[in-house]
């Protein structure tokens, strides 16, 4: 993966597979200086790998976020940044998995497009819905994103992620939702 520049993926599924599951976006929210927010936050839930050793190829990790029943706007994007650890993670940016789940263990195909956008230390993921997800949620459902690195980190200990939400808008206001925590171990120690 090239760590410079701004990349551009896609990962297609269904355009109308969430409107078959979901009830159209409710009213705008919108300040006079044009910024839209969420009326009610989406929580970040946990994060987790399928591969926790250092170094491992074909690992994924998954980063679960319940959907209130109305947050007000739809979700547009969520973005995903290494605040800690040793290494810094690269991505697979054309393999991001996005789904819906309902309580009932549904799943329906989020389609995404995944974007690197490099900072000082760390780029950062940024993973667009599109459409958005409604800001309706009847359904109860919660969001699920995977994103697959080039491998794990080559360092064992703690790595942490940053999550924000952005609501749809031409001036979308950020939402930190919270830290994902994955731990690495060497299997030689």
């Amino acid at each position: 993966m090239v760590n410079s520049g701004f990349l551009t993926t896609n990962s297609s599924n269904s355009p109308n597979a969430i409107s078959n599951l979901l009830i159209p976006p409710a009213g705008a929210v919108q300040l006079r200086d044009g910024k839209t927010y969420f009326v009610q936050l989406p929580t970040f839930l946990e994060a987790e790998t399928t591969i926790n050793r250092t170094y491992a190829g074909g690992a994924t990790y998954y980063f679960a976020i319940a959907l209130p029943k109305n947050m007000g706007e739809p979700l547009q994007n969520l973005e995903i940044f290494q605040t800690e650890g040793f290494d810094t993670v690269d991505f697979i940016l054309n393999d991001t998995v996005a789904y819906l789940q309902t309580p009932s263990g549904d799943r329906v195909a989020v389609n995404s497009k995944t974007e690197l956008v490099p900072n000082q230390d760390r780029g950062k993921l940024t993973v667009t819905f599109d459409p958005p997800i409604p800001a309706n949620n009847e359904l109860n459902s919660k969001l699920i994103v995977g994103l697959r690195p080039v491998r794990n980190p080559r360092y064992d200990g703690v790595y942490l992620f940053g999550v924000a939400a952005s609501p749809q808008g031409d001036r979308p206001n950020s939402q930190f939702l919270g830290y994902g925590r994955l731990h690495f171990y060497n299997p030689r120690h």
